[in-house]
């Protein structure tokens, strides 16, 4: 981990001055990823910094406090990524990248992942692979997400996403491996920062996330509200 955020930290000061720089101070009611909480139904705080470069290449770096049920167990998440973007014409591009989940204070849930995705005006999908995901087993997930604008600062949310599993255990068929998690919902626009009101659901099995695992057994459906403040 420390050499992956050597290279990301040598990319990052390497960039030109005439990068695009962006970044976003975010405050949320519950972290759900996939459908899971991160926070264990509580508040959390992230903080995100992104580097665009002109040739298509970005990187950037997101940090997020964590709740696990587990005593002990990680209490912050730092989430580097680099890929490459390339536009097809306008208004659809393609991209590939990979990220690296580490766990601050345990590393026995950290995982790198790999990604290729489509993206338009209103739409974007990915598909991800890890090859040891939350330190468990292979996965791969999909995940379509849109957005529609209602008004100059009102607009509508939308995400779906699927997640297979491989076998944790050679021969372990005990376990449901597929899972599917829905989210929709609106986000506001003010002058100074963006709020978010969404709702989400999962479905399919919980027995690869609730076994062995640092957090409890994940709520089927949670409203979140995220207050962020971009710069």
């Amino acid at each position: 981990m420390l050499r992956g955020a050597f290279v990301l930290w040598a990319l990052l000061s390497a960039t030109p001055a005439c990068a695009q720089v962006s970044g976003s101070a975010t405050l949320l009611s519950d972290y759900r990823y996939r459908g899971i909480s991160l926070s264990d139904g509580q508040p959390a705080a992230q903080l995100s910094v992104a580097y665009d470069l002109p040739g298509g290449a970005y990187a950037g770096v997101l940090a997020s406090s964590v709740r696990f049920a587990q005593p002990g167990g990680p209490d912050a998440l730092l989430l580097p990524y680099v890929g490459y973007a390339h536009r097809l014409r306008p208004g659809l591009t393609w991209e590939v990248g990979a990220q690296y989940s580490r766990f601050v204070g345990s590393c026995d849930w950290c995982y790198a992942e790999w990604y290729a995705g489509l993206s338009s005006e209103h739409f974007g999908g990915r598909i991800y692979y890890a090859h040891d995901y939350f330190g468990r087993a292979p996965t791969v997930y999909a995940e379509l997400n849109g957005t529609h604008v209602l008004s100059a600062r009102l607009r509508a949310l939308g995400h779906i996403g699927a997640l297979r599993s491989g076998r944790i255990d050679e021969g372990d068929d005990t376990v449901d491996r597929y899972r599917y998690d829905l989210r929709i919902g609106f986000a506001l626009t003010l002058r100074a920062c963006e709020m978010q009101l969404t709702w989400g659901t999962t479905g399919g099995g919980d027995g690869f996330y609730s076994r062995d695992q640092p957090y409890k057994p994940p709520d089927r459906n949670a409203w979140v509200f995220a207050l962020s403040h971009p710069w």
